[in-house]
């Protein structure tokens, strides 16, 4: 079930219902935390440029995938040029208790194939604006869980989508390096 979630994103129309944070990062590292309910059907959470989070949530899933690279039909060769740029969101995967990690990533794990992991008590996601990544922590052991680049050309936000039911909660004061709690709307910012 968890690795037909990838595909869900683009190929099934079920009901997604996707939340957007009410604050928009624009520069600097922020970390917030949240709990996701082990009993969630499926539940991603993570980041995303706010114009494509808005866009992707008013237009058909497969429109806007990721996933969707649309060919232009000629053979110019420019396509070839380009260079790759980093998605335009990032989410981690939660279901049925566990973690689904992506593939070829740099990922500690327990499980020999290198697919899922237990889902840990919090979760923690660091966006690091200005090198453009989001790291995703077990918010606990401070275990890095998975890291990925994220397009910061504009505001981010953070992000959760919710597909088949799931229950999330946010942990809305954390403390940065000099022990200081700064809090913006529900999440907190790392100066």
């Amino acid at each position: 079930m968890l690795f037909a979630a990838e595909r869900l994103m683009t190929s099934c129309h079920l009901s997604i219902d996707l939340v957007i944070g009410d604050v928009a990062i624009t520069q600097g590292k922020s970390y917030w935390a949240c709990c996701v309910d082990p009993s969630s059907y499926l539940v991603k959470v993570g980041v995303g440029l706010e114009s494509k989070l808005q866009e992707w949530f008013q237009v058909p899933q497969d429109v806007v995938s990721p996933r969707y690279d649309p060919d232009s039909g000629h053979d110019s060769g420019a396509e070839d040029t380009t260079v790759e740029a980093p998605p335009p969101y990032a989410f981690l995967t939660i279901g049925m208790g566990k973690i689904l990690l992506s593939h070829g990533s740099a990922l500690t794990s327990r499980d020999p194939n290198g697919c899922t992991v237990p889902l840990p008590p919090r979760i923690g996601i660091c966006l690091d604006y200005e090198q453009g990544k989001v790291s995703f922590y077990d918010a606990v052991s401070f275990r890095e869980l998975w890291e990925c680049g994220v397009d910061c050309s504009g505001p981010v936000c953070p992000a959760f989508c919710f597909i088949g039911g799931g229950a999330l909660h946010l942990q809305e004061l954390v403390a940065n390096k000099q022990e200081r709690k700064v809090t913006l709307g529900n999440f907190a910012k790392l100066d």
